[in-house]
């Protein structure tokens, strides 16, 4: 199904889970809508959250438009970006009085990379075709995680403390997704 808000027309799709409360999310560019079993006033939730979604659509062209003008680093070995990841790592836990468990690395659907509760941290290989900037920042963004789990405002407070223009890497790590996703 399409809805169209403003300029822009976007695919949706419902899905009925067993979830207590309704929820919208953006995936490759389309809406999926998670609904609670019963619930049937998706164009009533749509309607609620059309500002949300025309943002955050607009954002994902913008970005996408934006990969048109950045390069992938085509010539980091995978040892080179593990050897660079590895001294970031320690680098960045050590200024911050964080331990790190371990370091993996793998290939990620989603995400650049992830921190477990065990202190561990998992970077997506990915990531070898990026920016030296946007690969510490990653890794900074994931040590940050052993201070404070979830993302919120204290978590982002920490990260802002050396990288204050943080969204402007946030947005740069979503433009360089697009050129990256199919890879490998």
């Amino acid at each position: 199904m399409k809805i169209k808000i403003q300029d822009i027309e976007v695919e949706y799709h419902i899905f009925h889970r067993e979830v207590k409360y309704a929820r919208l999310e953006i995936k490759n560019e389309e809406i999926n809508l998670i609904l609670p079993l019963g619930f049937n006033d998706h164009p009533e939730l749509i309607k609620k959250h059309k500002k949300w979604i025309y943002q955050k659509i607009s954002r994902i062209n913008r970005l996408k438009k934006e990969s048109d003008n950045r390069e992938l680093n085509l010539t980091r070995s995978i040892p080179e970006f593990r050897q660079l990841v590895k001294t970031m790592v320690d680098e960045i836990s050590g200024e911050m009085g964080l331990s790190v468990n371990g370091i993996t690395f793998r290939k990620m659907k989603t995400r650049w990379g992830s921190c477990s509760s065990r202190g561990n941290v998992n970077i997506n290989t990915r990531l070898k075709y990026l920016p030296e900037c946007l690969v510490k920042y990653v890794v900074h963004h994931e040590v940050c995680h052993l201070e404070v789990r979830k993302h919120n405002r204290k978590y982002w407070d920490l990260v802002s403390l050396t990288y204050p223009d943080y969204k402007t890497y946030e947005d740069e790590l979503a433009i360089y997704w697009f050129l990256v996703k199919d890879l490998d």
